[in-house]
């Protein structure tokens, strides 16, 4: 079937079973089947399905993507993928482009005028007994509604028909002869690095397991030649040239470092028989040119230790095209179009509702207002709803996809504000989510200064005292009988202590505008006039607008002659008052920490990490009510090929104080936050550069407490420690502990901050003392073997203790 398909030759084979095949069963494998099924789905994020046979969908954990009504349909049976239509004796595909039409751009582009150098074609038999000629050149069906594929790929190439043998394996791997399954990768490209080495794939056709796991593996970055194991005793002679020829240094490297070809053998082969085959390559080859691989790589088992550099999915693609799109704000929602980019040779009209898919990956340039970072849908296509009415769109590593059936259209895209994103996705996990007074005070921050980018203008100390002193405040006292409360207004700030701060803050490399001018032009300060008024003695401010020859005072409300001749020394009267939002007191109801802590998680590696945010949150779970102070969605993109999940943030942020603001009853109700939400990575900020005594005790049991490990051997929720000096951070984090000397320096390589869980881990190290998470498991791991012994000499047999503090698991 994918040899009518173009790109068939990269469909993956999803294996849904109960209990593994037996070569397929390792004892450092405990997954269950549908464990592995979902790993492969996860790995390869398919686009459609097809099910070999009903009810396999279920069984796979997909049961959500079998809709009724949809704009496409999903999920298909094997039998329906190619299933003439209205009385119709040809058949057409269900999903993808028909392989016909790549046959026919093929011959009007090459095939019809004379080649100065021709390509062989071959067409290879079937073989009864195994799939060795589909699995590796590629064969047509029989069926008679199909025939007329095979008699294109016939007439356009003009084929030489041949049985399944070395020579025609020689002909296609050594000479670049055209079969069916290489046709359907024109015009697709792959992306490859240069640490991507040939792999000489030995393998048995008569066994199910081994073709699934050749079929795949030409889906991962390796380029992979396929050698029938009974071939390869034959082709010894032809192995051992590829290995001397892939046997070259790498370009550039000094150290000696060498490109290799691998030879690795499927799960069905014994290791033994493996070893036999090698023993029968001639002798010769070059030191170091022979590597053997004995195992399959668990793809299906997903990896977030990024120590170690594994291969991901290739990425497989025929055009990019980058577009800028104008976005229509309606009040309810937001939306976009873009042309839809398409194969050159796709006939206008055909069956499939899916014939190519177009992948989306949006960027906004600095805007936060529009969620570019989604948690993914893999199981569940229902939300986040970015298609037109009910189409449901995939939302993967590669960005959002959306299916496409008409050459020349254009897409309907409908976006999601960054506070829509966030509460759609808690209530995907049962958390209803509504902004809080404080998440709406830091929301109109954001307004004003444009986004987190604009942010910067708040990290700096001095200036969050100053624009707190402005603010007021108000002051409680409470005696035997009553509660008095007294409000203190709006202050000013004369215009020298803000050309003083301005002249303080003015950095080399800083624009050329002056700090003084970002915060009145971001409305965040406004220039007016103070003059006292001759009747009560109060301190009166008009803004320029207001001001008149005449002024009415705010407290008796009698007007007063503008003192013209009376002016204050040196200027004075001219005053600076906080607007808008920045005119709310305790810093913002603690909307300036939040928001700073938001930016260094934003750029704490560099400025181009992606993510999707909210500030301050009401939630509602299980019958209770909690507070965060910011949530978000953060996007790892430091790696060119890694398909790793968005990871949810969560946040408690604390502005400057006395005493202790980390308290063991507030890290209670986080704690219940964090439960309910495995895997989120918990951020604790203080406008302070370290924390108390007292603090520090209670943030151990609770880092050790989020150090729980999970099923990757991870901590389940990573907490992570900010200050005053990461969030007044210039440049990077890495950047600023180094200028901080000391311990901090100790941590200013990339390594400690190029991941959430790193950068959690070096902060739990710096401000409270603790060993890091790899040395407490490793201590853990190491005393494993005694406790064993102590439990078998105790007759109770492997049972191992658990430590209720949380850094051992069992």
């Amino acid at each position: 079937m994918c040899t009518c398909l173009w790109g068939g030759l990269f469909n993956p084979i999803i294996p849904v079973f109960d209990r593994p095949p037996p070569e397929w069963k390792s004892p450092y494998e405990r997954s269950k089947g549908s464990a592995i099924a979902k790993g492969y789905v996860k790995f390869f994020e398919p686009d459609v399905y097809v099910e070999a046979t009903a009810g396999l969908l279920e069984k796979a954990g997909l049961f959500a993507l079998r809709q009724e009504h949809g704009l496409h349909t999903q999920v298909i049976t094997l039998a329906e993928l190619f299933k003439p239509e209205g009385g119709q004796t040809y058949s057409e595909p269900a999903f993808g482009l028909n392989i016909h039409d790549v046959l026919t751009h093929i011959y009007r582009t090459e095939q019809k005028f004379v080649l100065r150098e021709k390509q062989e074609s071959i067409l290879v038999k079937p073989q009864r007994g195994n799939a060795l000629a589909e699995a590796v050149f590629g064969v047509f069906p029989t069926a008679t509604d199909l025939n007329y594929i095979q008699a294109a790929y016939a007439d356009v190439l003009k084929p030489t028909v041949i049985e399944a043998t070395p020579d025609a394996w020689r002909r296609t791997f050594l000479n670049g002869a055209a079969v069916p399954l290489r046709v359907t990768g024109h015009g697709v490209e792959t992306t490859r690095y240069w640490h991507h080495d040939l792999v000489l794939f030995v393998f048995d056709a008569a066994r199910a397991t081994d073709l699934i796991d050749l079929w795949n593996l030409r889906i991962e970055p390796h380029p992979v030649i396929p050698v029938p194991v009974e071939w390869f005793e034959v082709l010894a002679a032809d192995i051992c040239e590829l290995l001397k020829s892939e046997h070259r240094p790498v370009i550039g490297n000094p150290n000696g470092v060498m490109h290799n070809a691998t030879i690795e053998f499927g799960r069905s082969i014994e290791k033994s028989d493996a070893e036999a085959l090698i023993n029968k390559l001639p002798s010769g080859l070059p030191e170091g040119a022979l590597i053997v691989k004995h195992w399959r790589n668990s793809v299906w088992t997903e990896q977030r230790d990024d120590l170690v550099l594994r291969d991901g999915r290739m990425k497989v693609a025929a055009k990019k095209r980058q577009v800028t799109l104008a976005v229509t704000d309606d009040g309810s929602k937001l939306r976009t179009t873009f042309e839809v980019v398409q194969p050159e040779f796709a006939s206008q009209f055909a069956r499939s509702d899916c014939r190519w898919v177009n992948t989306l990956r949006v960027s906004t340039f600095g805007q936060d207002r529009i969620a570019q970072v989604l948690p993914f849908n893999t199981f569940d296509r229902k939300w986040p709803s970015l298609g037109l009415g009910g189409e449901q769109i995939a939302v993967g590593g590669e960005g959002w996809v959306y299916p496409q059936r008409y050459t020349d259209a254009s897409q309907f895209v409908s976006l999601l504000t960054s506070e829509q994103a966030v509460i759609g996705s808690l209530d995907r996990l049962g958390i209803r989510a509504t902004l809080s007074e404080p998440g709406h005070i830091a929301k109109q921050m954001l307004e004003h200064l444009g986004g987190l980018h604009g942010i910067g203008l708040l990290a700096d100390l001095d200036t969050l005292k100053l624009l707190n002193k402005m603010a007021g405040g108000l002051r409680r006292k409470r005696n035997a009988d009553e509660t008095i409360e007294e409000n203190f207004g709006l202050r000013t700030a004369t215009l020298k202590d803000w050309m003083d701060l301005a002249a303080r803050r003015r950095e080399p490399w800083a624009r050329r505008q002056s700090v003084l001018a970002q915060f009145t032009e971001r409305n965040v300060i406004r220039l007016g006039l103070e003059t006292d008024c001759p009747h009560c003695r109060a301190t009166n401010w008009n803004t320029l607008s207001t001001i008149d020859y005449q002024v009415m005072c705010e407290r008796c409300l009698k007007p007063y002659e503008f003192p013209q001749a009376d002016l204050r020394e040196q200027n004075r009267n001219w005053t600076y008052r906080v607007v808008g939002p920045f005119s709310v007191p305790d810093f913002g109801r603690g909307s300036y920490s939040a928001l700073l802590a938001l930016r260094t998680l934003s750029r704490h590696r560099t400025s181009s990490d992606r993510m999707t945010y909210s500030t301050a949150m009401n939630l509602g779970f299980d019958g209770v009510e909690r507070e965060v102070d910011f949530l978000a969605w953060y996007g790892d993109e430091r790696m060119h090929d890694t398909h790793r999940p968005p990871q949810l943030v969560l946040g408690e942020a604390k502005s400057l104080g006395k005493g202790e603001l980390i308290t063991a009853s507030e890290l209670a109700k986080l704690k219940m936050v964090a439960s309910k939400l495995p895997d989120a990575v918990i951020v604790l900020a203080v406008l302070r550069d370290h924390f108390t005594s007292a603090e520090k005790a209670v943030l151990r049991s609770f880092v050790n407490w989020g150090r729980r490990v999970n099923d990757y051997g991870q901590p389940t929720n990573p907490v992570l420690l900010l200050t005053a000096h990461e969030l007044m951070m210039d440049l990077s984090v890495g950047y600023t502990w180094k200028k901080l000397g000391g311990i901090h320096a100790k941590f200013e390589a990339f390594e400690h901050t190029r991941t959430l869980s790193s950068f959690a881990d070096a902060t739990q190290q710096i401000y409270l003392g603790m060993p890091s998470f790899q040395e407490v498991r490793r201590a853990y791991w190491n005393k494993r073997p005694a406790r064993r012994a102590a439990g078998k000499r105790a007759g109770t047999g492997a049972a191992l203790p658990i430590n209720t503090d949380g850094n051992q698991a069992v």
